[in-house]
Parts: structure tokens; sequence; C-alpha cells
């Protein structure tokens, strides 16, 4: 390899990089939801487990209550014990769209409708 080739290479790979981190930050990749969002996830997953809870829905079994939260495409809500308990791990009683990745972002409520977390 020639000095020359040699001096243009580190430059064209950091600019790849660059290139790169851009796309993927453009993408969304990695990307936090803010305090607000995630304060209207929360209250938008407490109204879906109430209307589970009116609607007869056996809640201790820590289902999945909303499959896309309204307003919120890339949010689910999902009910699970605190501590968590094996029948919270089973593909059955969470929520498909995030499993598949179809959603990014979830709010667990416990089976008394109180926040445990919300990602």
């Amino acid at each position: 390899m020639t000095s020359a080739a040699r001096a243009v290479l580190p430059p064209f790979i950091a600019g790849v990089c660059l290139s790169l981190a851009l796309t993927l930050a453009a993408c969304g990749g990695g990307d936090e939801p803010s305090q607000s969002e995630k304060s209207q996830a929360v209250g938008q997953a407490v109204v879906a487990f109430e209307q589970a809870q009116k609607s007869g829905e056996d809640l201790s079994t820590g289902p999945c209550i909303s499959e896309s939260l309204p307003g919120l495409p890339d949010w689910v809500a999902d009910v699970a014990h605190d501590p968590r308990q094996p029948v919270d791990d089973e593909p059955t009683n969470q929520c498909r769209r995030y499993r598949a990745g179809e959603a990014h972002h979830f709010v667990e409520l416990n089976t008394d409708g109180q926040l445990i977390r919300a990602e």
C-alpha cells in the first residue's frame, strides 16, 4: 500500500463510521423515550388495566393488556408480578408485538395496577 493510500484510509474509515452512527441515530436506534412520553404511556396503561379489570379479565396470570397504547403505537402494556414470577416469563402472558420487535417500549404494571417500570 502506498503512503498516499495509508494517509487517506483512516479519514475514510472515520467518515464511514460517522455516517453509520448518524444513520442509526436518525432511525431511532437506542432512543430513550422522553419523561413526557413515559408519563403518557403509564396513564394509558392504567386506563387499559382498568378496562381489563372491568371486563372481568383474569389479571392474576400477568397478561398483556394492550398491544398498542392509544397515541403511542411503539408502546405496549403488560401486567406482571412484583417480585417477578415464572408465569410472567411465559410468552402467552407477554405482549406479542414487543416480543416480535414491532413495539420497542413497554409499561409493566403489577396485578394491582401499580407501576413496576416503563421503558
